[in-house]
Formats: C-alpha cells, structure tokens, sequence
C-alpha cells in the first residue's frame, strides 16, 4: 500500500512539473492526476483513521484526564468567582431553574425553549435542586466547567492522530481552545453548555482508531445528551456516517449509524413542532453570490480577535484573504497525505459559521438599519455583513473558534514536530497569545446576595431573586406557583 501512494503521488509530481514545461496543457492528464492524487488521499485517510488509536488505553486515559483537568482549571483561571462566589447566569435561573421550582424534572424535559429541548440543563436543575439553596450556583457552574473541559479536552486523545500527530501540540490546541477569546458570557454557566456539547460532538463524529465497548458506551450516552441540548448537533450528523462506513469489521460502530438515525428523527420532529417558527428569514440571493460567501468566511476570522478588537479591525478585513492563501497552500501541499481529514474540518468550519449566520437573523434588517440604507443610499449587504461580525464575535463564533484553532495546526503542522517544524509551532503559538492577551480575564459576576433570599425559597413565599447579567430579568415565583 505505501509503495502504491509513494508512485502514485510521484506521477501526480511528474505531470505537474511536465504542464509548467508544455505551452499545451492536456486537460485529460489534469482530470487523471487530480482522481490519482484523490484515490491516494482516501486511502491514507482509511489507513490512518483506522491505525491512529492502535495504542495502550491506560496511555489514552492519562493524557485525556491530565488534559481535562488542565481545562477545567483554565476555565477557573479566567473566571475564578464561578466556583468561589458562584452566582446564576441569565437562563441557568429565569428558565432552568425557576422550570424546576415550578414545574420539575422529569417533565420539564419535554419543555421547549428557543425551538429546542434542553435535556442537559434541565437535568442539571434538577441535580442541583437536590442541594441546599445557598450552594445551587456553585452546582450549576461546576457542573458547565466540568462538561466543557470533558468536551474540549476530547482532541487531545491519540484517536485524533490522523488530523495532528503530535500529542504534545494536541495538548497545545486543547488549551488554546480554553482561551477562546469570544462569546466571555458563555464561559462556565450552563445556559450556553450547548455550544461545547455540540463541539464535543463533533470531535467524536471524527475519532478514530480503535475503540473499546466502554468507550462506545460513554459516545454513545454523550452524543444522546449532546443532541437532546444542541441544535447544532443536528447539522453534524453526516459525519457520524464515517465511523459506520469505515469500520463495518467493528460491530459496535453500528451505534453510529443508531445515533445518526436518532438524530435525524429529532431533528425532524423538532423542526415540525415548532423550531420552524424560530428560524429567521433568510436572503437567499445574497448567498446565491460566491464573493459574498468568501466574504463572510474572511470576516468570520475577525471574531477570534476579541470582542474589543473585532469592530477596530473590520478596515483590516480586505487583507484578510491572505489567511486564506497561506491555508490553501498548505492545504493542497498536504492533501494526498492529509486532505480527507481537512476537508471534514474545514466542512464543520463552515457549518459553524453558517448555521448561526442563517438561522439567528443576520439577514434581518432592523427599522432603524432599514432607514439608514434609505438615507445614505447604501446596501443592504453592508448591514449584513455587520451583522454577521456582531453574531460572530459574540457566543455564537465560539464552535467555529474551536474548529479554526484545529484547522490552522491540522494543515500547517499535521506530522511529527521536528527541529524544522517547531519553530513554525512556536510563531503560531505567539500569534494566538498575542490575540488573547486582552481576553484572559472575564468580568466577574455582580454580587447579587443570592443568600439572602434562602428563608423565602424554603417557605415557598412569594420572590424576585436578581440573576446575572444584573440588567437580565430575575427569578420572580408567585407562592401559588410553587409545586
């Protein structure tokens, strides 16, 4: 096999070197060497994605548990009131937690919110209620750091050796990715728990190697929870089809071919019952235009230059397309060997970017953005593409940060870290400190007085408990309420 790909991609090497020398391109050899180099792509990815996990389990463990305990902390770091003066998190109390005051497990499961279930937080709610009021927070925030350091920390594990070889840059990425510098409301709070269960969700769509039937056990109860709790899951369901196909010798690899008909049913159902109401017009001819699509992917990279930086940046956008090139450069140096995993990559990229862009109104004009084009003669696009920065840089641009911090290592450095190659590991690794250096650190919550309100909450009286953001609407139950 290896001495076909070395010949195979010798004679894709040969005609290329043969057009740069012949005024008349043949088209045909053109044809035939893009399906030759193609073949070898698959057939890498086949043999890669299949051996990649071929290791001791105890090894796997370790470095996913040291990883994710790495995580959590991270997340401590840069919020550390979340554990030690916790307090609730707008949805986390006005919907979670007031639902099960109200009305309670398990019926709340089937009581949906923005268009969708929310099984996760709403079994959180519930564990958390089994506490003393004074420390539900502490539950509620201990709980969100916990999953998403389970679920970040899942690329550090020698299954995904096929996309980076190097565990220590794996490792490398992991914390990267803790320090996402959009979306700060979305750190360590459940209400947003959804975005790191659908990034999880996606990296075990991808995993390879071999699998254990304990390991087939724990994917399989996370992709369920994963899809009960985020919408964006639903779009990443094709990708489960790759384990079910590529490993049919594997008769546990059949529970993804279970989860994605799960899922799709779901998604179906949730769609006919009432996500359809929540979907935003969308302005088809605006996509229907290929420089506009190119155009909202370089302005999704503005996003990961933090929240305080995105809108000083947008005069800089045009450059941008650089990025693109030196991505596509190396795309294409490392296709035969590396190609079919980018690919699927740069596939869940863009489903990140895309799904919020059409589903969350950002081809929605508001009045007053309406009268602003009318007065000063301008496009609708351009208030588009401002609201697709606006979008972006917040929570919504966290699982395409996630993924793009993947694609720049996958396609740049995928092999083994050499003398050569860790110079270029060490640039990256400053340019991504150098974009997070204002965002480390997260607003701490307002103290709120949470308990105080513990004598009412026991006696089931009458309250109005403030929960953070302050300007949020707070927990407010009428005693006949309570159940």
């Amino acid at each position: 096999m290896k001495k076909q790909n070395i010949s195979k991609f010798t004679i894709f090497k040969a005609n290329i070197m043969s057009w740069a020398g012949n005024e008349k391109i043949s088209w045909h050899r053109i044809y035939t060497s893009i399906i030759d180099s193609l073949k070898v792509s698959c057939n890498n990815f086949k043999s890669n994605f299949r051996s990649c996990g071929s290791i001791d389990f105890k090894y796997n463990f370790k470095l996913y548990f040291f990883n994710a305990i790495i995580a959590f902390c991270i997340f401590h770091f840069r919020k550390s009131d979340s554990l030690i003066n916790s307090q609730l998190w707008a949805e986390d109390g006005v919907i979670f937690l007031k639902s099960e005051w109200v009305t309670g497990f398990p019926e709340t499961i089937f009581i949906p919110y923005a268009g969708y279930l929310h099984f996760v937080p709403r079994l959180i709610a519930f564990i958390a209620n089994l506490f003393p009021f004074e420390i539900i927070p502490f539950i509620f925030n201990f709980m969100a750091m916990t999953i998403a350091a389970i679920s970040v920390s899942l690329f550090s594990l020698v299954n995904y050796r096929y996309l980076v070889k190097s565990d220590f840059l794996r490792s490398v990425i992991v914390i990267l990715i803790c320090f996402v510098p959009v979306g700060y409301e979305s750190i360590n709070n459940v209400t947003n728990v959804h975005f790191f269960l659908s990034f999880g969700f996606f990296l075990l769509a991808l995993i390879g190697g071999e699998l254990s039937g304990v390991s087939y056990f724990f994917i399989f109860v996370y992709s369920l929870l994963a899809i009960f709790s985020a919408p964006l899951t639903i779009f990443y369901l094709p990708f489960y089809l790759i384990r079910f196909f590529s490993s049919k010798s594997d008769r546990y690899s059949r529970l993804y071919g279970i989860i994605f008909i799960l899922g799709i049913t779901y998604g179906i159902a949730i769609y006919l019952t009432g996500a359809k109401r929540e979907i935003a017009p969308i302005d088809w001819s605006f996509l229907m235009n290929v420089m506009n699509v190119e155009k909202l992917i370089r302005i999704s990279f503005l996003g990961y230059l933090g929240e305080e930086n995105t809108f000083s940046a947008l005069s800089y956008v045009k450059y941008f397309w650089i990025l693109e090139i030196v991505l596509l450069y190396f795309f294409c140096k490392n296709f035969v060997h590396f190609g079919v995993g980018n690919t699927f990559l740069i596939l869940g990229y863009m489903i990140a970017i895309f799904v919020p862009i059409l589903l969350r109104g950002a081809f929605v004009i508001s009045d007053e953005q309406a009268l602003l084009v009318k007065l000063t003669n301008g496009s609708k696009d351009s208030i588009y593409f401002l609201n697709v920065v606006k979008l972006l840089s917040s929570r919504y641009g966290l699982v395409s940060y996630f993924i793009f911090c993947i694609i720049i290592f996958s396609n740049i450095l995928p092999g083994k870290i050499s003398m050569k190659t860790s110079s270029i590991m060490l640039i990256l690794i400053v340019l991504y400190l150098h974009l997070i250096k204002n965002s480390v650190f997260i607003k701490h919550f307002e103290e709120l007085n949470w308990d105080s309100y513990s004598k009412q909450v026991r006696n089931k009286e009458d309250i109005s408990i403030p929960i953070n953001p302050k300007w949020y609407t707070g927990i407010h139950i009428r005693k006949d309420e309570w159940r």
